[in-house]
C-alpha cells in the first residue's frame, strides 16, 4: 500500500523525469544551480550547464543572430535541451536537494519580487505626478 508520503514522492520524480517546459524554466534554472555548485555533482554536468550559459552569450552561433528569426531559433532550441541534458547528469539525490531549495527560494524569491515591483510602481507615480503638483 502506498501512502501519502510515498505517493508524493514517486510523483515528485515522475514530475523530474519530465522534460523542461517554458513556465518551468526559472525553477529548473534555480535546481540546475543549487545542483551544479553541490561539490558531489560530477564534471559532465558543469560542463554541460558552462557550455550552454556560454552558447548563449557568445557572438558565435551556428546561425548568425542577424539573420530574422532563425539566428535566435537556434539559441531557444539549444540552450534548453543542454540545460535539461545537465539537469537530468545530476544524480537523483543531487536533484532532489536542489529541487527542495529551489522550491524554497521560489518563495521567498515571490515575496521579495513583490516588494519590488511595489516600491517600483511607488516610484513611478511620484516622478509621474511630480510635475503636476509642482506646477500648482
Amino acid at each position: 500500500m502506498i501512502t501519502k508520503d510515498e505517493g508524493s514522492e514517486n510523483n515528485q520524480l515522475m514530475v523530474r523525469s519530465q522534460k523542461i517546459k517554458p513556465w518551468m524554466l526559472k525553477k529548473e534554472l534555480l535546481v540546475l544551480y543549487y545542483g551544479v555548485r553541490d561539490p558531489r555533482s560530477g564534471i559532465w554536468p558543469k560542463l554541460i550547464a558552462l557550455l550552454s550559459v556560454f552558447y548563449l552569450l557568445s557572438p558565435l552561433d551556428l546561425i548568425p543572430d542577424f539573420i530574422p528569426f532563425f539566428g535566435w531559433l537556434d539559441d531557444l532550441v539549444l540552450v534548453p535541451l543542454l540545460l535539461n541534458l545537465s539537469i537530468k547528469l545530476l544524480p537523483d539525490n543531487i536533484r532532489e536537494e536542489s529541487l527542495s531549495k529551489a522550491t524554497g527560494s521560489l518563495k521567498k524569491f515571490k515575496g521579495l519580487a513583490t516588494i519590488v515591483i511595489v516600491l517600483l510602481a511607488g516610484l513611478l507615480l511620484y516622478f509621474l505626478a511630480r510635475p503636476l503638483l509642482n506646477n500648482r
